[in-house]
């Protein structure tokens, strides 16, 4: 967001100052200091390209500072030539944002960005700066998919509904945000008698006196935020089966003792200081003595080396305008589903994929049978965005509602739909497979608890007649070969993740049938 800005908005300051400070650049704040510090009205482009001012930097930071200034003057040049989110990204990816990441959904994260940019672009620039921040605002990091079921991080609101053998509610000495000044402010009384009265008031004019209607709002504006407080602390609370900590803190001084104002401490705390004051150290109510800041412990910077480039780009790929470049749907073995069905079971076949890589995302623990049966609505609009006519769609929705109960049921798709290490949904591949360039799609795989790698493939088949078994054996060997291709790409590339395929003692494939709740599996042998 800050790359965002700077490009956008040379005399941006505090953009520009997070830029230089980000890790694909990294100026300590001394250098920081020598650049920005002695003058505030020059925007920090103009800084940069100033000879004198960069001779005065470290040497690390000069040649920081050559390096970013060389890949963006090509950048800021293409301005409105492009589309904003092909500019902003290929900026970032130049500078080096990718190696900076923690963690392989942060890469996702960053998409999740540029499809935003995407959306609110106007011819290749952005026109409401304000707009871009509420609606960043509204965006979440997708979660951890290699996280344990051990441990689930999430907001109070969602985890409504939801019970845990213990909770952690952290952070509840701080105050929260200050709201902001409300340009009307208003409340509907009601009379005894029946009816209604309208209080309403606008913010006042600047050099006017205070309104007392106004504010007599605000405080009680106030005093519904109190009870909304008290409301989620008593979700948070009661989330709880086994154990519930909360985690606060307070200033401390040889006086008084007590929780910021307006915390969520505060609301708890007529119930627990005293048990708090009996956990606090003696020495903790004694002011603080002076300590050197020279003798503080230095904050670590985390930044990429200053000599860094980019990886060189992989070998590439010999091939002739003989060869075919292979879509998943255009194999003769993967349009083998949907080769006698209709186009609207391919469209279920479609929207069950999704749902149930929605499902493996959030943990098959977080969905339930009636939360399935909720979301009739939003299935029915999915086929109606793929093409399914109205007359097919009622039957539709109950053919994708019942594949999605049927896999939460189910104690198998249950297993494949759960967290596990190294698991992904829907996970894209690209290599070349025999002689051939190779796109795939690989539903569902994961390593499991005994170190086997998984490469699991949905079907949405159904099947009329008496003989399940067999007609599945049947399925098994139409599909052999799909599932085997891919898993020969996945060895050849040791992926996904950190090279978790190399690590697995072997690789098995499966079949998962959410209308039959059927199954088959064998093991990959690499040829």
């Amino acid at each position: 967001l800050a790359l965002t800005r700077a490009l956008l908005h040379p005399a941006d300051r505090i953009a520009w100052l997070a830029v230089l400070r980000a890790p694909w650049c990294g100026l300590t704040l001394a250098d920081l200091s020598i650049l920005a510090g002695g003058d505030a009205k020059t925007d920090l482009w103009t800084l940069l390209n100033d000879a004198g001012l960069c001779d005065a930097l470290s040497v690390d930071g000069r040649q920081r500072v050559v390096r970013l200034r060389d890949v963006l003057a090509g950048f800021l040049a293409q301005r409105r030539r492009k589309s904003l989110a092909r500019w902003v990204e290929g900026a970032w990816l130049s500078l080096g944002g990718p190696a900076c990441l923690a963690d392989p959904t942060d890469l996702e994260d960053a998409q999740v960005f540029l499809r935003l940019l995407d959306a609110v672009e106007v011819g290749g620039d952005l026109l409401d700066f304000e707009a871009l921040e509420e609606r960043v605002a509204g965006l979440f990091a997708l979660p951890d998919t290699r996280a344990g079921p051990q441990l689930q991080l999430m907001t109070i609101h969602k985890a409504k509904g939801l019970e845990f053998d213990t909770v952690i509610v952290p952070g509840l000495g701080y105050t929260p945000r200050r709201r902001d000044a409300q340009l009307l402010r208003w409340d509907v009384r009601m009379r005894g008698h029946g009816g209604s009265d309208l209080l309403l008031a606008p913010i006042r004019e600047a050099g006017q006196s205070d309104d007392p209607v106004y504010d007599y709002l605000g405080r009680l504006d106030d005093i519904k935020s109190r009870h909304e407080d008290a409301r989620l602390l008593y979700v948070a609370a009661t989330r709880a089966k086994s154990q519930l900590h909360l985690i606060g803190q307070v200033k401390a001084d040889a006086k008084v003792v007590k929780p910021r104002r307006n915390s969520l401490l505060e609301r708890l705390w007529p119930a627990i200081e005293g048990r708090f004051l009996e956990q606090l150290p003696a020495e903790a109510v004694q002011p603080a003595p002076d300590v050197p800041i020279a003798s503080l412990p230095r904050r670590q910077l985390y930044r990429l080396p200053a000599d860094w480039c980019a990886p060189a780009a992989p070998a590439a790929l010999a091939w002739s305008p003989d060869d075919a470049l292979i879509n998943r749907a255009d194999d003769a073995t993967d349009s083998l589903e949907f080769s006698w069905a209709s186009e609207t079971a391919k469209h279920v076949g479609t929207v069950v994929h999704r749902a149930l890589q929605r499902i493996a995302e959030d943990g098959a623990a977080r969905w339930t049978v009636q939360r399935i049966a909720g979301l009739q609505a939003v299935w029915a609009r999915e086929l109606a965005q793929l093409g399914v006519p109205e007359t097919e769609r009622g039957a539709a929705v109950r053919r994708v509602e019942q594949a999605l109960s049927a896999s939460l049921s189910d104690s198998r798709g249950k297993w494949v739909l759960d967290a596990h290490a190294g698991g992904r949904s829907e996970y894209r591949l690209t290599g070349v497979a025999g002689d051939r360039l190779v796109n795939i799609v690989i539903d569902r795989t994961f390593v499991d608890e005994e170190g086997v790698r998984w490469i699991i493939d949905y079907k949405t088949s159904a099947h009329e007649g008496a003989d399940i078994a067999a007609f599945l054996d049947n399925e098994r060997e139409r599909y052999r070969g799909q599932l085997e291709r891919y898993a020969a790409l996945m060895h050849a590339s040791g992926a996904p993740q950190g090279d978790l395929l190399r690590g697995a003692q072997r690789i098995r494939l499966g079949l998962y049938f959410p209308l039959l709740t059927g199954w088959r599996e064998w093991d990959y042998v690499p040829r």
